[in-house]
């Protein structure tokens, strides 16, 4: 699911739904459940507000979309709590 540019603006509502069901799927996303996806209105809710939400648990949203050894990266090191934690840091 590449993303044309930089801008989150570039991925439809539908398939940035099955990214975030994705993140549900794989654990790395810990807090949300899939139902909360299918009613979150990602009109109201600025994609931006998503990325940093993400930034602030160290994960960078762009790079998990675009780069799937990152992607494999980030769902082996993420924590508990959902955040990314590095052992050899």
């Amino acid at each position: 699911m590449p993303l044309i540019n930089e801008k989150l603006k570039s991925i439809s509502c539908s398939e940035f739904r099955v990214f975030l069901k994705k993140l549900i799927k794989d654990k790395i996303e810990r807090e949300w459940t899939a139902n909360f996806i299918d009613n979150m209105n990602l009109v109201m809710i600025p994609r931006m507000t998503i990325k940093r939400r993400y930034e602030n648990k160290g994960i960078d949203l762009i790079k998990l979309i675009n780069s799937p050894s990152y992607y494999q990266r980030v769902k082996k090191n993420v924590n508990s709590r959902g955040s990314l934690e590095f052992k050899d840091r």
